[in-house]
């Protein structure tokens, strides 16, 4: 049995962190990965070992952004099967709110950089790596209930 908060091998847990602000600004990273380069996407990103989606969001938005978050909630999660080589994924879309850092502004291996964009400008962009969280981001813009971050919880860990 593997450690607790673990997913089967065939399967990773991946989080999405949907970070707005007051004035419905949405954090995003330009992706530095060779088959997106300069592509635009929400600070997302596969958990490690024992990692949990409210552990990825924070590691991932950090990485990924400079930007320190606090989780507010779980406004969805999706889950991919497996297909042929590749794993199948638990996608969590967690909402987050910042709460510190500095925005990343010069390029490494997880990002090139990162900016607050205007939630309309992101609905029309065409820079975009991909469309899959907009349903999530619309729910959240919305004020769309979610479960408590604090929901989720490891087996073990109540």
């Amino acid at each position: 049995m593997g450690d607790l908060g673990t997913v089967p091998a065939p399967y990773s847990f991946v989080a999405l962190t949907l970070c707005i602000d007051s004035t419905q600004h949405v954090l995003l990273a330009r992706e530095s990965r060779p088959d997106c380069r300069g592509k635009y996407y929400v600070p997302a990103g596969r958990g490690q070992p024992g990692e949990d989606p409210i552990a990825i969001a924070h590691r991932t938005t950090r990485e990924k952004t400079g930007i320190l978050i606090e989780p507010v909630g779980i406004i969805g999660i999706e889950h991919n099967p497996p297909i042929g080589q590749y794993p199948g994924q638990i996608r969590t879309f967690v909402v987050a709110r910042s709460i510190g850092g500095t925005l990343k502004t010069h390029e490494d291996e997880n990002s090139l950089d990162a900016v607050w964009m205007p939630y309309p400008v992101i609905k029309e962009l065409k820079g975009l790596r991909n469309t899959d969280f907009l349903m999530w981001l619309d729910d959240a813009i919305l004020g769309q209930p979610c479960l408590p971050a604090a929901s989720w919880r490891a087996l073990g860990n109540r």
